[in-house]
């Protein structure tokens, strides 16, 4: 897997499996202390898609697994029935919850992508490196090293270990900038929430409750013409139901999150 998709991974499966960092990086696990609380033990989402309002596809999509201290430590999603299609993901944390490991299998043919976390004193994130190993090797190559520069106890900019720079940030108000590059706007934080991304042609745009779980997300193109809308129902905190329309109002998805729970 390249670095790139797997940066497209990283933002949009917490959608799909509900915890969000709040931070620069999306990693899966800011909502440790919910899941330790109620004794969450795995997470299981049910998936209907639908074609002009009919149902084309049931299957299970995500399955999470739980520590007994609320941390994910591990994840398999699937595209669609096919169990071949989709990956498996391991995860692993230090003692103050942060990601310090995540080893990535895909499912069809075996590849495996590494990415390991560095944190500094404050425990604040400072460098990143993705490896990667096909089925027919032995042991794990570099692909590319991230270091986090700080600015104002933020992330200012991100680069790579050869000094190439890959995103900067820029604050304003309530909210923090995210451009690529080539200064071109990418993303979008509100008091430390994600809450925009720019794909280029498509455009996704998060509301947020008082404790940051997402409660919709709006997909429009670049003239702000709706695409899709998706709404999230929550009980006592956890997510349990997801569904999205098209800007029609006809049913394009569902999804149904049940927990299994520690005794």
């Amino acid at each position: 897997m390249n670095s790139s998709l797997k940066s497209i991974l990283l933002i949009f499966i917490p959608l799909f499996s509900f915890g969000q960092e709040k931070d620069f990086y999306d990693l899966d696990n800011s909502f440790h202390e919910l899941y330790s609380k109620l004794k969450v033990k795995s997470l299981t989402v049910s998936t209907k898609e639908f074609d002009n309002g009919k149902l084309n596809e049931e299957y299970i999509e995500l399955i999470q697994d739980f520590a007994i201290n609320g941390d994910i430590i591990r994840e398999r999603e699937f595209y669609n029935s096919d169990s071949t299609d989709g990956w498996d993901v391991k995860y692993k944390y230090n003692d103050n919850h942060q990601t310090i490991r995540t080893e990535w299998t895909w499912l069809d043919d075996k590849d495996q992508d590494l990415t390991e976390y560095e944190y500094d004193s404050d425990n604040k994130l400072i460098k990143s490196c993705d490896y990667y190993k096909r089925t027919n090797t032995i042991e794990f190559l570099l692909e590319e090293c991230l270091i986090y520069i700080y600015r104002k106890n933020r992330i200012f900019k991100v680069k790579t270990a050869e000094n190439e720079l890959k995103s900067y940030y820029k604050k304003k108000g309530d909210f923090v900038f995210g451009y690529s590059a080539d200064k071109k706007l990418k993303y979008k934080y509100k008091n430390g929430e994600f809450v925009y991304q720019n794909m280029d042609s498509i455009i996704f745009r998060y509301d947020r409750n008082d404790i940051g779980q997402i409660i919709k997300t709006t997909k429009t193109d670049n003239s702000d013409n709706l695409i899709f809308s998706t709404v999230y129902e929550y009980s006592k905190g956890l997510l349990t139901k997801v569904v999205s329309k098209d800007k029609n109002g006809i049913l394009r998805r569902e999804e149904d999150y049940k927990y299994e729970y520690y005794e």
